[in-house]
Parts: structure tokens; C-alpha cells; sequence
């Protein structure tokens, strides 16, 4: 079992990381997360029920929320800044406007709404286990994503047109 647990890390350790730092907002705390994550996915004795992805994401997203209210940080964005330095000084200042524009759009989501798009974009997890990482209904769940898309449409829309 313990096999499995190591791919699945190997497999969506950016995802992981993701959305715990959607939840904690501090790359430390979601370091953190994670590892304590999979500290308890090690050190239980059964087997657990149902997709062992799904599993595994909903144990770091659990130990997110924990150290979240453990720690209450200033926020600190889901991207990580670094901007491609292809094309100059120009492309980078675009890149980096741009950046921040979908970091401040990610940041104004609903929490339930920002976890549904990282775990289905960032984590690339099917709708299915996103339900057994959240505990929500198949259409909560969907429609958390699709509202949430809705929003960062409206919100970068206006962004664009200013």
C-alpha cells in the first residue's frame, strides 16, 4: 500500500502542493500540509475505500484545513510568481501583470469554488474524485466549478476591456 502512496505522490505532488496552498495560503504551511498529509496516509493500517487518488487529495486538503486553523497567514497567492524570461523585458512585465491579474481573480473566489478549480485544472482530477476529495455531490461539486469559472470570466473580462 505504502507502493501506492509514493506514486501517487510521485504522480500529483504539484497538485498536492496546489491545493494546499489554495487553502493555507502560505507555501510553508502547504509544504507542511502535504507532508503531514502523507504522514497519515502512512501510518494507517487499512486499506482506504474508493479512488486511492481521491483519498490521497482529500487527506492533505483535511490537513490543509488544519493548519490553516492552526495558523492564520496573510495571503499568499496559488502561482509562484516566476515569469518566463523569454522575449525580454516587455514580455515579462506583460507576463507578470498578467499574473497578478489571475492571482487577484483566484484570491476573490469562494473558498469552496477556488478548491473545485485547482483540483479539476492545477490537480487534474475528474469530477468524480473531486466529489470524494470535497464530500459534495457530483453536481455541488460541478457547479462550484462552473460558478467559479463564470467568475474569473467576469473578472478578467473587465480586466482586459479597462
Amino acid at each position: 500500500m505504502n507502493a501506492d502512496f509514493e506514486t501517487i505522490y510521485r504522480n500529483h505532488r504539484q497538485g498536492l502542493f496546489t491545493l494546499a496552498l489554495s487553502i493555507t495560503r502560505k507555501a510553508d504551511m502547504a509544504e507542511d500540509a502535504v507532508q503531514e498529509g502523507f504522514v497519515r496516509l502512512f501510518a494507517r493500517d487499512r486499506q482506504p475505500t474508493g479512488d486511492p487518488v481521491a483519498y490521497a487529495f482529500a487527506t492533505v486538503r483535511n490537513a490543509a484545513i488544519d493548519q490553516a486553523r492552526r495558523r492564520r497567514p496573510v495571503g499568499e497567492a496559488i502561482y509562484n510568481g516566476q515569469v518566463a524570461a523569454q522575449g525580454g523585458p516587455e514580455s515579462a512585465a506583460v507576463a507578470a501583470e498578467r499574473d497578478q491579474i489571475m492571482r487577484q481573480a483566484m484570491d476573490e473566489l469562494p473558498e469552496q469554488q477556488r478548491q473545485a478549480v485547482v483540483l479539476k485544472i492545477y490537480a487534474d482530477l475528474t469530477f468524480e474524485q473531486i466529489t470524494q476529495v470535497v464530500g459534495a455531490p457530483l453536481g455541488t461539486v460541478t457547479s462550484r466549478y462552473h460558478r467559479a469559472i463564470e467568475k474569473m470570466r467576469q473578472r478578467l473580462g473587465s480586466c482586459v476591456g479597462s
